[in-house]
């Protein structure tokens, strides 16, 4: 058995946040012919669920980076948390910094009202600004992040840590580079926290423990598969540990040079079904 794991934003996923019609029929395609698709995306299972609900498919789901492993069935069968103290004392720091920050736990997506409207406000000014095309698109990006499904609005981060729930992310944005890297260099030190970025203005925290990488192979042991052979599609710097465990990488057409550079191959833009196109190609050379 062989794996065809694909990311969700700037991948599967269209500028509507759906799944294309040519995507799904390539999805049906590599499993009517034995091979087991994984979605692997930094969003939370219960977001991917409603997305995977409304394109009619079931496949295994790696979330919130590698930090939880879901079944075809909806069964979580991995778990990777970050301690209550580590979050809270990740929260206060991001807190009295004013950064935008989004707390994913099994349950929800905890964010601060006040620091919603703000952030919302930003990209509001920003879009109605004359912006070069790559910062255009950036913007626009992180408009799109709002059309996730399970946020909880709250009025200061101590709400999210009176509940007794399994916290496996937490996001940070900002389009300011200088004060996105200071936060970057601030967690990389702590020797139990991952660092990755899925988009241009955030970084997403998790623990060590959990990548998509990582939980790939996770699921791949878990049922008896191989990767030798796997193909992962993806855009971003938090599909990197992905390709690393696959025999067969492919960049999208939209990734940035350097994603490209390390992957087997490019494919079309997500815009253009880029994940169908790569399967086609991936399954027909296999079987061949």
């Amino acid at each position: 058995m062989s794996f065809i794991a694909t990311d969700l934003d700037g991948t599967l996923l269209n500028d509507q946040n759906e799944i294309s019609d040519e995507n799904i029929k390539a999805i049906q395609y590599a499993q009517d012919r034995g091979f087991e698709v994984v979605i692997s995306t930094g969003r939370a299972y219960f977001d991917v669920q409603e997305i995977c609900k409304k394109a009619g498919i079931a496949p295994f789901v790696i979330g919130t980076n590698g930090a939880t492993i879901h079944s075809k069935n909806g069964e979580c069968i991995s778990s990777i948390t970050i301690t209550k103290e580590r979050v809270e004392s990740i929260l206060q720091w991001l807190d009295e910094r004013n950064y935008y920050y989004e707390v994913f736990t099994n349950k929800a997506i905890y964010t601060l009202k006040k620091g919603r409207e703000q952030f919302h406000n930003e990209i509001r000014r920003l879009l109605n600004a004359d912006l070069d095309s790559n910062l255009k698109e950036l913007v626009e990006i992180a408009e799109r992040q709002f059309d996730q499904f399970g946020y909880v609005l709250v009025e200061n981060f101590h709400e999210i840590l009176k509940n007794e729930e399994e916290f496996h992310n937490i996001v940070a944005c900002s389009f300011d580079k200088k004060k996105l890297e200071e936060a970057w260099n601030h967690f990389e030190n702590f020797d139990e926290l991952m660092v990755v970025s899925s988009a241009d203005h955030n970084i997403e925290i998790t623990s060590k423990r959990a990548s998509k990488g990582m939980a790939l192979e996770k699921l791949a042991f878990l049922i008896n598969g191989s990767l030798d052979q796997a193909m992962a599609i993806g855009d971003s710097n938090n599909d990197l540990s992905m390709f690393e465990k696959v025999g067969y990488s492919v960049a999208m057409g939209n990734a940035k040079a350097t994603i490209k550079a390390v992957c087997t191959t490019t494919t079309l833009k997500s815009n253009e079904n880029g994940v169908a196109y790569a399967i086609y190609q991936y399954v027909e050379e296999f079987v061949d």
